[in-house]
């Protein structure tokens, strides 16, 4: 009887060890998903603050002279949006560079890059999938600019095994992150 009872705590030993560790993994995975897709979306930041300041130093260029007529009526100034309100200083063509071919590019290389300092890239052996989309459902006139990581990564697990035939199991952890393109209305 005490033998069947260690056996039975045993088991129930493992499979709290086994719930646990894959509540980890799954958590630890999708934790890595999200740093990589913000480390994304930090490259698409760089380029809208690059932008944005260019459209900035643009503006201060030309000077508002409300009254350059002296007394002219009806003379007024184009009003720009604050400083600090970056989606707003943007053009529909730097909207466009946003989601280009090469901004696609650099984007998900610094999300694979990010991704390998952190044990999940796709050169892993444990990584069965490592998906970057860049732009995400993009449309034009959307407010915000997305991107979605998707990795899947299997692991050996101690007693799964015995009921499910294998001893490896396979998680996915998807992000889907957003950065403002557009001001707010």
């Amino acid at each position: 009887m005490t033998a069947i009872f260690l056996i039975a705590s045993l088991l129930l030993l493992a499979l709290i060890v086994d719930v646990g560790r894959i509540s980890i993994e799954r958590q630890s995975l999708a934790n890595a998903a999200g740093s990589a897709a913000k480390a994304g979306l930090v490259v698409v930041g760089d380029q809208m603050m690059t932008q944005a300041l260019a459209q900035q130093t643009a503006a201060a260029d030309s000077p508002c002279e409300p009254d350059a007529g002296y007394g002219t009526p009806d003379a007024t100034c184009t009003a720009t949006p604050s400083p600090a309100d970056i989606p707003a200083w943007l053009s529909d063509e730097d909207r466009r560079r946003l989601v280009s071919s090469p901004m696609q590019t650099q984007v998900a290389a610094q999300v694979q890059q990010y991704a390998v300092r952190n044990h999940v890239g796709p050169d892993d052996p444990s990584i069965s999938h490592f998906e970057v989309i860049y732009p995400y459902m993009y449309a034009p006139t959307a407010r915000d600019l997305s991107i979605v990581v998707r990795i899947r990564r299997r692991f050996k697990i101690l007693l799964f095994g015995f009921w499910e035939g294998s001893d490896t199991l396979e998680i996915e952890a998807t992000s889907k992150q957003s950065i403002p393109q557009r001001a707010e209305p």
